[in-house]
């Protein structure tokens, strides 16, 4: 009697499926939810790295279409960074532009720097270039970012990474750029 009266039940809620939707939503709205925010926080990281590459490029860019710099442009120069950076706080960034001039296929020594946000490399300090970057005696702009980067959703963790970029370009208007 309980047995048969059990069996009813049973093939009773097989039969019945008006909750199973809400089982399954509350089975899997948490697994959806962890999704999105790292989805969110990784396209977020991924944004600004985008961002500082842009400005280290941006930044090279700006100093090489000059044949000589004042130090207003170069603060121009510095300045417009936080434009490229935006809508991440430049207050998180070092900028740097340089000068670099050519010693060897592997070595180069700086020969004007300025930054922001930081400390600008030394004057005569070696810099290590990629192998056959440029020729021997020619000179290099050098644009350098780094950025202390702390995700919107850290999860806890008040840790931050940080995000850097350098790009080396030619001068365009003369072999080298000279600071006044």
């Amino acid at each position: 009697m309980i047995g048969a009266r059990l069996a009813a039940i049973a093939a009773q809620l097989r039969r019945a499926s008006a909750g199973a939707v809400a089982v399954e939503f509350a089975l899997f709205a948490p697994l959806l939810l962890t999704l999105f925010i790292v989805g969110y926080a990784m396209s977020d990281i991924i944004a600004c790295n985008r961002k500082v590459a842009t400005t280290a490029r941006s930044v090279a860019d700006l100093a090489s279409r000059f044949s000589s710099v004042s130090e207003a442009d170069v603060t121009t120069i510095l300045g417009a960074s936080s434009q490229v950076l935006s809508p991440y706080q430049s207050s998180n960034a070092l900028v740097r532009v340089s000068e670099i001039k050519v010693l060897t296929a592997t070595n180069a020594q700086v020969i004007w720097s300025r930054a922001q946000g930081g400390s600008a490399l030394v004057t005569g300090a070696s810099v290590t270039l990629p192998s056959g970057m440029a020729a021997t005696g020619s000179y290099l702009i050098l644009g350098e970012v780094s950025y202390s980067y702390t995700p919107l959703l850290a999860y806890g963790m008040s840790r931050a990474m940080t995000l850097t970029d350098q790009t080396v370009m030619s001068p365009r208007l003369s072999d080298q750029v000279p600071i006044s």
